[in-house]
């Protein structure tokens, strides 16, 4: 069944791809800026020009303030929850090892090797 559904998935979306593929009109007939003619396409191109060299000259972006506030509130809030967290910490590691001691097998002692002269 599982096998079978997505064969059909495969199938459709094969399909539906195909279909869009085949309706893109955009490969068949030529945009609108290879039907100008050279002058307009090079007028088109000092026009886009001379708006980045305008823009550049009259509006600068604001400076960028860096945001000391924020990072000062951050270390304030990490040197506040450091203490609290390591204490925490200490405790669970401290119950831990104590069950862990707890429940651990005893090892087993080897007999000594006798010892040949």
């Amino acid at each position: 069944m599982r096998r079978s559904i997505s064969s059909l998935f495969l199938a459709l979306s094969l399909v539906v791809g195909a279909s869009a593929f085949a309706a893109n009109e955009r490969r068949h007939k030529p945009s609108e800026y290879q039907e100008i003619t050279d002058e307009d396409r090079n007028a088109a191109r000092e026009r886009a020009r001379s708006r980045v060299g305008e823009w550049r000259e009259t509006e600068l972006p604001p400076e960028y303030e860096f945001p000391w506030m924020q990072i000062g509130f951050v270390a304030l809030a990490f040197a506040i929850a450091t203490p609290f967290a390591w204490a925490a910490y200490n405790r669970h590691a401290a119950e831990v090892r104590a069950i862990a001691e707890a429940t651990a097998p005893t090892p087993r002692k080897r007999k000594a090797a006798p010892v040949e002269e």
